[in-house]
């Protein structure tokens, strides 16, 4: 992987060859999912300059989800409130960061950003005064690419080539403990044997990204009917939601484990052969654990938020809204691209996938698997 500027000389405050002496501060404070996409990015960064020191701030949820991450030096942690605030710039400013790269561009990113007094700002091009806290601004690229390309463009400045970083995937470290949580649940659920498990992740805290209870408990009901053994999770406050699906099942499904960290999650996700559900951070967790997934997205969301896998392990169902839709999806109240999208349509991708899956098309096992050492 090459580092140089586009004229093929190192950029103006950009790093020495390795990164020697370097000091770079990576941001993603929220939401979990996007700390995930940004693994790919942390990969490249340590590649290209392995000699660098790279510090992540990011909140308590993403500090777990990065936890045990080879390429990182440090994980620093960002906690609400205007006092802790406060103290966290102060602190940043006082590590001299040489370059810093905001991966959220929010304005509470963005005043830190400005706080650290790096030389070198980096942050996508935003509309609003927030841009002024940046001295190297990056357009999206166009047509929009995924997400986890996107946040590789956001290197170009340190005169990193995204090009040259063809795996985008998103790696979690998983401990043996959290194994062996997922193993006693498994067995308390008297989930086991030949039949496959299939997680079915009906939740979300936002309701514009809800496909519906009663359309979940469809799917489950008809993947319980062919053969699978349904698993359906949930997060933290997500469990009412859960209840409704089983209370519109007819078949049995396993749900009520009770508390799991995010780690505990991703390690039940991996003794899953398919994931389905709702676009969100489950779903990344689950892309992070190894595990094929089905993901139902909002109209045009799709190609950005779903996971670019060449052997097809991903996919991604989005219809467009019958009567169209003029509002962003966090304003709309008809939810029409989600209604949209077909019970039958979701069953028969999960049933072609599980039957791609018992036929070896498509292995579980996945490279962007990465446990802590026992």
């Amino acid at each position: 992987m090459s580092v140089r500027g586009a004229s093929g000389m190192r950029p103006r405050h950009g790093p020495q060859s390795g990164g020697e002496g370097f000091r770079l501060l990576l941001v993603r404070i929220a939401p979990l999912g996007d700390v995930l996409v940004t693994t790919p990015a942390i990969r490249c960064v340590r590649a290209a300059l392995p000699a660098a020191r790279i510090e992540f701030l990011t909140g308590e949820g993403g500090a777990e989800l990065l936890e045990g991450n080879v390429h990182l030096d440090e994980i620093l942690l960002w906690r609400p409130g205007l006092r802790a605030e406060l103290a966290l710039a102060r602190e940043l400013r006082r590590r001299r960061y040489d370059a810093v790269v905001d991966f959220e561009c929010a304005w509470p990113t963005a005043r830190l950003v400005l706080a650290t007094g790096a030389r070198l700002r980096i942050g996508s091009h935003r509309p609003g005064p927030r841009r002024f806290c940046y001295n190297r601004r990056v357009r999206r690229p166009r047509p929009p690419a995924s997400i986890a390309r996107e946040r590789l463009e956001l290197l170009r400045p340190l005169g990193i080539e995204p090009e040259a970083m063809p795996d985008l995937s998103l790696e979690l470290a998983i401990r043996p403990e959290d194994h062996a949580w997922a193993e006693r649940v498994i067995r308390d659920l008297a989930l086991g044997g030949d039949a496959p498990i299939v997680a079915v992740s009906p939740v979300s805290r936002l309701p514009y990204k809800q496909w519906g209870a009663d359309r979940w408990a469809a799917v489950a009901d008809r993947l319980a009917g062919a053969g699978a053994q349904v698993l359906l999770t949930n997060g933290p406050g997500e469990r009412e939601q859960v209840a409704a699906v089983v209370g519109h099942m007819r078949h049995r499904a396993a749900w009520d484990y009770g508390p799991s960290s995010l780690r505990q999650l991703a390690a039940l996700y991996r003794r899953c052969v398919l994931w389905v559900g709702n676009d969100g951070g489950a779903m990344h967790l689950a892309v992070a654990a190894g595990t094929p997934t089905i993901g139902v997205f909002r109209w045009a969301t799709r190609a950005r938020w779903s996971h670019p896998e060449p052997r097809g392990r991903h996919a991604g169902i989005d219809r467009a809204p019958p009567q169209g839709c003029d509002q962003q999806c966090t304003r709309c109240v008809h939810l029409g691209c989600l209604r949209a999208v077909s019970v039958e349509e979701v069953v028969e991708t999960a049933l072609s996938k599980l039957a791609a899956i018992r036929s070896g098309v498509a292995a579980s096992e996945s490279t962007n698997r990465h446990d802590l050492p026992v």
